[in-house]
């Protein structure tokens, strides 16, 4: 329309052009109505409906991935293998684009879509040869051909591609129908468009090609089954030295050299979550040599799992100072059909069971009392010893090793992965306080269930992904913000988690001293296992990256071995090692800005006093005043150490010689808890089927018991007994001098 346009001011604008016509107002009207004709037929072109050719327009193309070194890692099919690539036309090299139209279209600027004098020669030779010795399809005619394929040649066929030619070229400027075609054009060998041909055939780039290899690719489309380099480089030689005149030895020697391109199939779990929203071409940000390394310790891992139904293995590493994937690994093999080798692990939902301890001693450590003072603290003593949680739904958990350890710091605690101090202070902080921070914390899985994990929640029961665990989990080493620079912890607590999870003293408790994921440079580690040995995990962090490794296998089989995550604590460890390795200085975790080390009894996790034998140095908040330790003390000349009323049971089981001040708490029934509900195991109801009960505290060292009103027993310390069990409800009633403490139940 342009073109028209700009005629017709150039024609009016000219007086000498009427006079050579004769001038007058006759020729002039004749001449507009011309121009009002062919602009009518170019709006018609222009703006007549021509679905298939917006098809063509808006095919799917192939999206090229590259790592961050500009290494290729995949070229995305279309449709069964098909590679259909895009490169926009200011990056199509010059000669290229010149020896194509050399090739297909000469007078290509000069003609409307159709092309008269090629039309005129073809056709006197091919009627002087008395057959098709030559085509007279411009590069619109063949775009044409490519929106509207199959079905028989004809003149009618012909006649329609010349019309739908007119219609192209009303529609695009010559530089997009050019860009289109280059783009489109078909090679045969499963390629379609110049730089998947330049792949396909050279293993090269467009920008990338010689002279000769160019010549060779703009020959193929003519006949893509004669003209294959790759299987008949002679014809392809002979005609390319035909059409462009270059020597034919030359080109006989690059058509030989052509051979079917290995597209890269890397990172593939990572491409498919990405590809989605990709165009043409993308860079990420990820290292195919990391990747690499990460793969070959996932193998080795995989292959000393061998005999403990592992079947499926995940990483994922990120960078800390962006949330950038470096690696990505959604399992072992991606073409391993019989174990599900294309689900993705980064994104699957599993238990991680112990990895999730951290966000919950975080939060601890952010929360404040009543009095504004610390509600916990790293030297917190918390009761590693048999407790029954909960209301209704009773929660009793037991640690990976089935022993209790008394009072535990919290360090300790964190470090050496004890799961009865953990839900102890979740019940503390409450289920939704916590759930709330996890979702802070981008768990978008535990939207649904989390809640109805209730208490197992400290221990890893909601269902979450390693992609959520790991950049969650990277938030420790930035001081407690996310990716996004959103404060999620406090930097003080973000501080003393790092100090406690790199602390390998603290971790002996649980793990021993000879740990796997000890390391020259400062770094901390987390490992968990599901409730039900399915799913093994472990992350790791340093400054610089944060690594998760899952193992396990999505059937939910259960993992034959060992808690502890040894396997993928080696993986991590690895990777991380690969890549620090290469940072010759390494400085330690900042300290806590507004905590302090003091002397702390290492039992009762209070500042040491003169009849404390042994001491650590612990983080004590700056200008907090403690009392010292109370649980030491001078009797007659000998050290006693006194333990408050809830550890009396475990000191029996311990064998621990100390003394308990049970007059330090009130009377207190500590099992069953209020409002519990038991089942018999039969109807009958036999006398050996008997509810537990134990209290503690209280003022004198017997008691009484009262069932359901009545008179039971009386008892001395510990108060731990027995009550036989018949369906309904009751009331246990406990006596201990000026106190008393009751408990109802169900028996059902």
């Amino acid at each position: 329309m342009k073109r028209l346009v700009a005629m017709a001011k150039s024609l009016l604008g000219r007086k000498k052009t009427f006079a050579a016509l004769g001038g007058g107002s006759k020729k002039k009207k004749i001449l507009l109505a011309a121009l009002a004709a062919a602009a009518a037929v170019h709006l018609f072109l222009r703006l007549s409906p021509y679905p298939e050719f917006e098809r063509l327009k808006n095919e799917e193309r192939s999206v090229r991935f590259y790592d961050r070194s500009g290494i290729l890692l995949q070229v995305t099919s279309v449709k069964d293998g098909l590679r259909r690539e895009w490169t926009d036309i200011e990056k199509i090299p010059a000669k290229v684009k010149k020896t194509f139209l050399k090739a297909e279209d000469r007078r290509f600027y000069f003609h409307l879509g159709i092309d008269p004098i090629s039309a005129a020669g073809a056709a006197i030779q091919n009627a002087g040869a008395k057959r098709t010795v030559r085509g007279a399809s411009t590069i619109t005619m063949q775009l044409a051909k490519l929106a509207s394929p199959g079905g028989r040649r004809s003149m009618a066929k012909k006649i329609g591609e010349a019309l739908n030619a007119l219609r192209i070229e009303a529609r695009l400027s010559k530089k997009k129908i050019l860009e289109l075609y280059l783009n489109s054009v078909p090679f045969g060998q499963n390629c379609e468009g110049v730089t998947s041909a330049a792949r396909t055939f050279f293993g090269k780039e467009l920008d990338g090609l010689t002279d000769e290899e160019v010549a060779c690719l703009a020959v193929i489309p003519r006949r893509p089954g004669g003209y294959n380099p790759i299987q008949k480089p002679e014809a392809c030689a002979s005609r390319a030295a035909e059409l462009f005149g270059l020597d034919y030895d030359s080109l006989l020697k690059t058509a030989k050299a052509a051979g079917s391109f290995r597209y890269p199939f890397e990172m593939p779990h990572y491409i498919e979550r990405v590809k989605k929203k990709a165009r043409i071409e993308v860079r990420l940000a990820a290292s195919l040599a990391i990747q690499k390394e990460a793969e070959r310790n996932i193998r080795e891992a995989a292959k000393i799992a061998r005999g403990s139904r592992i079947s499926n293995a995940a990483l994922l590493l990120i960078d800390n100072k962006d949330n950038s994937v470096l690696a990505w690994i959604g399992n072992g093999d991606w073409f391993d059909y019989s174990h599900n080798g294309q689900i993705d692990g980064v994104l699957f939902k599993m238990q991680p069971g112990s990895s999730m301890k951290p966000f919950l001693y975080g939060l601890a450590l952010d929360t404040p009392a009543n009095d504004g003072r610390p509600l916990f603290t790293p030297a917190t003593t918390l009761p590693d010893v048999p407790q029954e949680f909960g209301g209704q739904k009773i929660y009793i958990p037991e640690n990976f090793n089935n022993r209790f350890n008394g009072p535990v710091r919290l360090r300790i605690a964190l470090a050496s992965s004890l799961n009865v101090p953990a839900v102890y202070i979740l019940n503390e902080l409450g289920v939704d306080a916590y759930l709330s921070k996890l979702l802070e914390l981008g768990f978008e899985s535990l939207k649904s269930g989390g809640r109805e994990a209730g208490l197992g929640l400290a221990l890893g029961a909601g269902e979450v992904s390693l992609y959520e665990l790991v950049n969650a989990f990277s938030i420790w080493t930035r001081d407690g913000k996310d990716a996004s620079g959103k404060q999620i912890y406090s930097k003080d607590s973000a501080r003393l988690i790092c100090s406690i999870l790199s602390d390998k003293d603290a971790r002996a408790l649980g793990f021993g001293y000879n740990q796997i994921f000890q390391t020259d440079y400062p770094s901390i580690f987390k490992t968990g296992t599901s409730s039900q040995y399915q799913n093994i995990t472990a992350l790791g962090s340093t400054k610089n990256y944060t690594v998760g490794v899952w193992m396990g296998n999505f059937s939910g089989q259960t993992v034959m071995g060992k808690t502890g995550s040894s396997l993928p604590a080696w993986v991590a460890k690895s990777v991380l090692d690969f890549l620090e390795e290469k940072n010759p200085a390494h400085e330690n975790f900042p300290e806590p800005e507004n905590w302090a080390k003091a002397k702390i009894c290492p039992i009762s996790g209070t500042p040491a006093g003169k009849d404390c034998q042994n001491f650590v140095f612990e983080y004590v908040k700056k200008g907090v005043s403690l009392a010292p330790c109370a649980w030491h003390k001078t009797e007659g000349g000998e050290r006693v150490t006194v333990y408050p009323p809830e550890y009396q049971r475990w000191l029996l089981s311990a064998n621990v010689k100390a003394q308990v001040d049970h007059s330090s708490l009130p009377l207190t029934i500590t099992s069953p808890k209020n409002d519990s509900v038991f089942y018999a195991r039969s109807s009958a109801l036999p006398q050996t089927e008997a509810i537990s009960v134990e209290a503690i505290g209280g003022t004198e060292d017997t008691a009484k018991v009262y069932y359901d009103g009545s008179l039971l027993l009386e008892t001395r310390r510990p108060f731990a007994f027995k009550i036989p069990t018949k369906k309904g409800r009751h009331n246990c009633q406990v006596v201990c001098g000026g106190q008393s403490a009751q408990v109802e139940f169900e028996v059902k």
